[in-house]
């Protein structure tokens, strides 16, 4: 997306003469910003509106999807330029028209031949459109034009009321390969923008010459209407046995060879994604012998520069538009992005062929036979992307690139003609401010998330030992002495030792292994005291020691029950805690990194039990996920619906009463999965209790003896 595309202010509606005179008090502006209006029979609450991010009442576990294809109609208008005679007409159209609708009649003239220096070289009619319209402007196979040379605008009216010129994004570094088949007659446009319910629009071009590109046309679509939606769930769980095989759209998987894709896409976060299917494509729009495959080496992040304003229930008709536009106005075959993220965090399938496929996609100009892409729809580079967009593009690239052999951290990757990182912004690329200033300043964040993903929640989350070894540590406590000790699982159980910290936890009623909390690649715990109730932070050193403690708050959370740490439900990248007041519901305390804890939120609502584990990523669709026990030994599985908190709990196994303590402990056995740990009542045996795939498998002893300690969480 060119620079001076992306400068934009806070639309209002406005009257036509407030219009005209804004347009010429700052003609070179074309900086307003178009949001998206609901139609009337379907006004959303603010509710509806929100983003699923860290707070309360984000997210569902179903959407309102499709159920059937949905065919979108694509008109378009030419723009051949104008001239005096054409203003004039135009001046008394936009008169009848505002005199019809109860408005004032302005000069159309006055706010289109002042515009600095570009001159006015095309100037559509006002065009009326029907439904949840999608515009564009495209020209001629073949034709360049730099894009300091064109400026493309659009305005919208509803009722008597114009809204400003809203800049149409054009950049010609995204597209199918210009060598391709599917790029030689690709005709070269501006981004699809989706303008929403509204009566007109109209376009202006301005040029440095004055001149139209050859062949420029409008493009107007109505992505149509879903005759029977329905709330459902992703159809394509990445994660499910039944899906192993399957990629998305029914296409048969292919299988990576190669032990380091093997082993990373078996412990890798596995997202779950909306099929075309949901958002209603219409297969016989692409050009289906075009499909091909090829490569993956990386990942590129995109946004759509839509609004940011649009609904949950507007999505789908959101994607067709972008589709219709991609096949039916670009001549792209199919639409141009491999997969597509919303506000709410909500992962769609783009172009046909299989998620878990190297489906060579037409978004990154020289680069797409050996990546993909997933563009996130919003505008980022005037509005700073939800927390669930960023935890999004971690989950989905980390899973992506595993299945392909490749590290989200590495930073030496071969892509067509030259080294990049594994995850990377457009505009590293291409002469573009894609995908926004907001979101390219979240892909260190983004990097840093996935290669997390990709070592497993456990590997990542509880298991940065605090003795700096590969293996996960219990922290325990000497009833007598109250110094912490480590006891050191060693990998697969085997060759447990017992350790000294030298730190003394005399007071502390709760303890957290809360893996890197601060961030320095060290594991660290948080005490709390049994005095105040406040929490103390003690950083590792990753030797087996801890630095002096930090007090994180002046806040006493002795009234917490079930308190443990989970990880990263926020999507930020800090680890964050749960815990459930003495009388209210479960709630998420987000952490800092630092020695604070943000304001709380609600994740479910009040939970029966006696202790709650922080599992990890047990059910592997990417989020973190907590098992609470009960008094007489059931456990109960609730699963992360990520950055929202958590859904309905499910029975685990239940362990019986024979044991004083059980805890999540990491990987114990090696396999990529969080096992449990239990200490016997009657012998003080710690026994481990490994993850299997559909539960948890017979206990093996892990150590004898251990009473004398107090086990800490």
């Amino acid at each position: 997306m060119a620079q001076n595309g992306s400068r934009f202010v806070l639309l209002c509606q406005q009257g036509l003469v407030v219009a005209v005179v804004a347009a010429v008090a700052a003609p070179a502006a074309d900086v307003a910003t178009l949001d998206i209006v609901a139609p009337p029979h379907a006004r959303w609450s603010t509710a509806s509106r929100a983003p699923m991010a860290a707070g309360p009442g984000s997210g569902t576990a179903r959407s309102v999807v499709a159920t059937s294809p949905v065919r979108p109609t694509v008109s378009t208008v030419p723009l051949t330029g104008v001239s005096k005679r054409g203003l004039r007409a135009l001046d008394e159209r936009a008169s009848a028209t505002s005199k019809a609708g109860g408005g004032s009649a302005a000069r159309l003239t006055a706010a289109v031949t002042d515009a600095g220096k570009d001159r006015l070289a095309a100037l559509s009619a006002p065009e009326h459109v029907d439904g949840l319209a999608t515009v564009g402007v495209t020209w001629a196979s073949g034709v360049h034009v730099p894009t300091s040379d064109l400026s493309v605008s659009v305005r919208t009216r509803r009722g008597s009321s114009w809204s400003g010129w809203h800049t149409v994004p054009y950049h010609p570094d995204e597209g199918p390969d210009p060598t391709s088949a599917e790029g030689r007659d690709a005709r070269p446009g501006t981004d699809p923008i989706y303008v929403g319910d509204v009566a007109d629009v109209q376009v202006r071009a301005l040029t440095s010459t004055g001149s139209v590109p050859r062949g420029m046309k409008l493009a107007l679509v109505d992505p149509g209407q879903e005759t029977a939606p329905a709330a459902e769930q992703p159809a394509i769980d990445t994660g499910s046995p039944a899906d192993e095989g399957i990629g998305g759209s029914g296409t048969p998987a292919v299988r990576t060879a190669g032990d380091t894709a093997s082993l990373a896409a078996a412990v890798t976060a596995k997202p779950k994604i909306y099929s075309r299917a949901q958002w209603g494509a219409d297969e016989r729009m692409r050009d289906k012998p075009s499909l091909h495959y090829y490569e993956v080496h990386a990942g590129f992040v995109h946004h759509t520069v839509n609004a940011n304003d649009y609904t949950r229930a507007e999505v789908p008709a959101l994607l067709r538009g972008i589709y219709a536009y991609h096949t039916q106005s670009r001549g792209w075959s199919d639409i141009g992005y491999n997969f597509l993220v919303d506000r709410f965090g909500r992962i769609w399938e783009g172009r046909y062929g299989g998620v878990d496929r190297p489906v060579v996609g037409a978004h990154t100009l020289g680069y797409n036979d050996d990546s993909f892409a997933m563009s996130a729809i919003g505008n980022f580079d005037i509005a700073r992307p939800p927390a669930a967009i960023v935890y999004s593009f971690a989950r989905l690239f980390a899973w992506k690139l595993s299945l392909h052999g490749v590290r989200a951290s590495s930073t030496h990757q071969w892509i067509e003609k030259r080294w990049l990182h594994a995850i990377n912004g457009h505009r590293d690329v291409g002469q573009t401010a894609c995908p926004g200033r907001y979101l390219y300043a979240k892909i260190p964040r983004i990097r840093t998330l996935a290669a997390g993903y990709q070592r497993s929640w456990a590997e990542r989350d509880r298991d940065t030992d605090i003795a700096g070894k590969s293996y996960p540590d219990i922290v325990a406590r000497d009833r007598k002495t109250r110094q912490a000790y480590l006891i050191r699982t060693g990998r697969g159980g085997g060759s447990v030792r017992v350790t000294a910290t030298g730190t003394y936890l005399k007071y502390a009623n709760a303890v957290l292994d809360v893996g890197d909390w601060n961030g320095d690649g060290h594991g660290d715990m948080v005490a709390r005291s049994g005095r105040s109730g406040r929490l103390y932070l003690y950083r590792g050193t990753g030797t087996g020691r801890f630095r002096a403690p930090v007090l994180m708050k002046h806040t006493d959370y002795g009234h917490l029950r079930m308190l443990t740490a989970v990880g990263d439900y926020t999507g930020d990248g800090r680890p964050d805690l749960l815990a459930q007041p003495a009388t209210g519901s479960m709630r998420i305390y987000p952490g800092t990194g630092g020695t604070g804890l943000r304001r709380s939120y609600v994740a479910h609502s009040a939970v029966s039990g006696i202790q709650q584990l922080g599992v990890g990523l047990w059910t592997s669709d990417g989020a973190p996920d907590t098992v609470v026990r009960h008094s007489n030994g059931s456990l109960t599985l609730y699963p992360g619906n990520g950055p929202g908190g958590l859904t309905g709990g499910s029975r685990v196994r239940s362990l019986g009463t024979a044991y004083d303590v059980m805890m999540a402990a990491g990987d114990i056995t090696g396999d990529g999965r969080t096992d449990l740990v239990g200490r016997g009542k009657a012998t003080g045996n710690l026994w481990v209790f490994p993850r299997t795939s559909d539960g948890l498998g017979s206990r093996r002893l892990l150590a004898p003896g251990m009473g004398r300690f107090d086990l800490m969480d």
